[in-house]
């Protein structure tokens, strides 16, 4: 039988609980930013697709995390798109962003979905293997997104492409840059805790050449303390 479940805590509430992870306690900062988040997390996504995009919209220890990609900074993180070519693959790539919220557990973060559309008419150059133009019309399934601005007013964190429904679209589940990928012929099998595609990641991070999955240990701000990399299975909490 269908029972109700209790009302949302208000933000004023939320705002007092502890995270379990304390890596998402950290991200909370004084929790009281003194910019409207929710406005510039707009701003910030509106002016992705701009030729006048500022670098200075980022943290110098910025991370991005996905489900089978990251922690990697910002550096690595433009060096590995350059090399994807996808840019080029789907001229007429839109992505659809709706829904903004804040967390109510900390007002420095903003989730919002995307759903992505495009034609796969360019041949698509991912690190000189070509797959050519197939014409296919793209359709992922929404994802959730979010971003986390440090008290500054600057991008420190990013997580990406976490898939709503995976029967959405035409890309077998896959959101963002993987649907894409997906759709071009790159067909990955990748998904979190996959170990096979988690060792052959960790093949190529040690290897090198091919772009990062994760950036190297070194070059990793020292905030980020979980210890999984790429699509290897997430650490327990206690």
């Amino acid at each position: 039988a269908f029972s109700a479940v209790a009302p949302t805590p208000s933000v004023a509430s939320g705002l007092d609980v502890k995270s379990k992870n304390a890596l998402f306690e950290y991200l909370k900062f004084d929790k009281n930013p003194q910019f409207d988040v929710l406005e510039k997390t707009k701003k910030y996504i509106g002016e992705q697709s701009s030729q006048e995009f500022s670098e200075d919209w980022y943290a110098a220890d910025y991370v991005l995390r996905g489900p089978v990609i990251g922690p990697i900074n910002r550096a690595d993180l433009a060096k590995s798109q350059k090399g994807l070519g996808i840019a080029a693959a789907f001229p007429d790539l839109k992505l659809d962003t709706f829904g903004y919220t804040i967390d109510p557990e900390n007002p420095y973060r903003c989730f919002y979905f995307q759903r992505w559309r495009g034609t796969h008419t360019g041949d698509l150059d991912n690190y000189g293997t070509v797959y050519p133009a197939t014409g296919i019309s793209m359709e992922t399934p929404v994802s959730v997104f979010s971003v986390v601005f440090n008290p500054e007013g600057q991008v420190i964190y990013e997580q990406v492409g976490a898939v709503v429904d995976r029967l959405e679209g035409n890309t077998e589940g896959k959101a963002a840059v993987f649907g894409m990928l997906h759709t071009a012929g790159l067909k990955l099998s990748a998904s979190p805790g996959d170990k096979t595609f988690a060792f052959i990641q960790r093949v190529g991070h040690f290897v090198g050449g091919l772009g990062r999955s994760w950036s190297k240990e070194e070059e990793i701000p020292a905030w980020w303390t979980s210890t999984s990399r790429g699509a290897d299975a997430t650490e327990k909490i206690e």
